[in-house]
């Protein structure tokens, strides 16, 4: 749990979704740290993000950017996300805290995002707190009917 602090920084801190509070980002479930875990692994594994980091001793999970998203389509140019997970063990149960990181290509050439490239700029994104919300809420909807089904 050594970087438990600087990883609470980093997903309380981003500059994608920061209107949202801890609270609005996070849920608590009666249930087995292990399971809620591997329930919150494979869920986004299931939304299409690459689990490059899931260290289970000291509850994080983290994403690679997944590329040519619609569902931030008000945005101008093509973006990409990726999720940052923190699960712990709280006294009521097991806590998960998500972070969500919007970035949209930002060097005037929309053509190299859609060909799938990284080789374009990408900067950070505010989007709306209602956008945020439904996307997280998305999010914890399934992972609530994955844990109901497991």
């Amino acid at each position: 749990m050594k970087y438990y602090p600087l990883l609470l920084l980093l997903l309380t801190g981003c500059v994608s979704t920061q209107s949202l509070s801890v609270t609005e980002r996070s849920r608590v479930y009666d249930l087995d740290y292990d399971r809620v875990f591997d329930a919150t692994v494979l869920v986004l594994a299931e939304h299409g993000y690459a689990v490059i980091d899931a260290e289970k001793d000291e509850g994080i999970i983290n994403t690679d950017y997944r590329a040519h998203d619609r569902l931030f389509s008000f945005l101008s140019g093509p973006t990409r996300r990726k999720i940052s997970a923190l699960i712990s063990t709280t006294p009521i149960g097991t806590q998960v805290l998500l972070n969500l990181d919007i970035q949209e290509l930002s060097d005037g050439s929309p053509i190299s995002g859609i060909l799938g490239g990284d080789s374009g700029n990408y900067t950070s994104k505010q989007v709306s707190p209602r956008q945020a919300r439904r996307y997280y809420n998305e999010l914890f909807e399934n992972l609530e009917n994955y844990l109901l089904l497991y």
